[in-house]
């Protein structure tokens, strides 16, 4: 069974008629329609699942508390900031692993490349990171230990989800 509820099945089965109504002029093989259907439901089904694990429920986002002073603004800026000077392979990287705790082979299937790769991304990541945030000179040096402590507070909240 592909989904939990009657009400999700409707919804699937929806979703798979309007991506097979589009889909419909690629189909070679109208013999294969039932498996063309069968495999647009289950493809629907993975990404919903996928899209689950990355973003909570609004529900469970409400119990989160954040105690939002200038100086969790200001660390946060300085870890955007940091995070937007990466290449964009390793900043994905680092945000699906440290904040959304996707595996290193999920990782790896949503990139391509292989599973070394990712490792090395992350490896690369973490060091540019740490360079950014602690190593280049800054005005507020004081404040940049607070944005790891911060990262690492965020990281457990989000695994206790």
């Amino acid at each position: 069974m592909l989904t939990e509820s009657y009400d999700d099945a409707l919804d699937l089965m929806s979703e798979t008629v309007l991506a097979a109504h589009h889909s419909f002029p690629a189909l070679r093989d109208t013999q294969a329609f039932r498996k063309f259907l069968s495999t647009i439901a289950i493809r629907i089904q993975r990404r919903k699942r996928w899209r689950r694990r990355l973003f909570v429920p609004l529900e469970l986002a409400s119990e989160v508390v954040y105690e939002n002073t200038t100086e969790s603004s200001h660390d946060l800026s300085l870890l955007i900031d940091a995070l937007g000077r990466l290449p964009h392979a390793e900043r994905e990287a680092i945000v699906l692993f440290e904040l959304s705790g996707l595996s290193i082979k999920e990782i790896q299937e949503m990139q391509g490349g292989t599973v070394s790769g990712v490792k090395s991304r992350l490896v690369r990541a973490r060091k540019r990171l740490r360079h950014l945030l602690v190593e280049e000179p800054s005005e507020q040096e004081h404040v940049i230990p607070l944005v790891l402590r911060r990262l690492e507070l965020v990281n457990v909240q989000l695994q206790q989800l």
